[in-house]
């Protein structure tokens, strides 16, 4: 990726991970950039195409980083908890505005939108993921119990956008319910 791009995605990534992707116009990711107009349409044609750049490249980080925390643990119910544990790190972090897939999902709600089709694709990578571990622990019904986890990872993520100190949802409690499901 060239130089000029990633400026242009690093601030977009920002501000639409702040303010959602309506909210923020292409005339502020240029001057916040500081790029000149054409230099900003050579690399996104359109808001479209940009917003879906900024999916894949937040769905790319996401998944390296997922899995480096991953490859650290050494038993499958380690994994598990890298898992919850990146989690919380993330939601602990100065940077977290809530989920960038979960924002497409709500401005972008026609299931034939691209742009939707770009913020599913993690979820189901996770429930991928997922699934693995849950089968390397045993569980039964690992796949439907992976999706139902991606579903409280969602819900955690989206608690601890609204909410701070003790009111925020604790992701070692909902470890440990998981864990309870994998013998059910």
């Amino acid at each position: 990726m060239r130089n000029r791009e990633e400026e242009i995605l690093t601030k977009a990534s920002e501000l639409f991970s702040q303010h959602g992707f309506h909210a923020v116009g292409i005339d502020r990711i240029i001057e916040e950039s500081n790029v000149a107009k054409m230099t900003f349409y050579k690399y996104f044609p359109s808001k479209d195409s940009l917003i879906h750049k900024v999916l894949e490249h937040r769905d790319e980080c996401l998944r390296l980083k997922i899995l480096e925390q991953v490859s650290h643990a050494r038993t499958p119910n380690g994994k598990l908890k890298s898992v919850f544990d990146w989690y919380d790190d993330w939601f602990s972090s100065a940077t977290f505005y809530g989920c960038m897939f979960i924002k497409a999902s709500e401005e972008f709600p026609d299931s034939q939108n691209t742009l939707k089709k770009v913020a599913t694709t993690y979820r189901i990578w996770l429930a991928g993921l997922l699934e693995g571990i849950l089968r390397e622990l045993g569980a039964r019904n690992a796949k439907k119990l992976s999706v139902l986890t991606v579903t409280l990872l969602d819900g955690l993520t989206v608690s601890s956008n609204m909410y701070v100190g003790d009111q925020r949802p604790s992701t070692k409690e909902a470890f440990k319910y998981v864990k309870s499901l994998i013998a059910a």
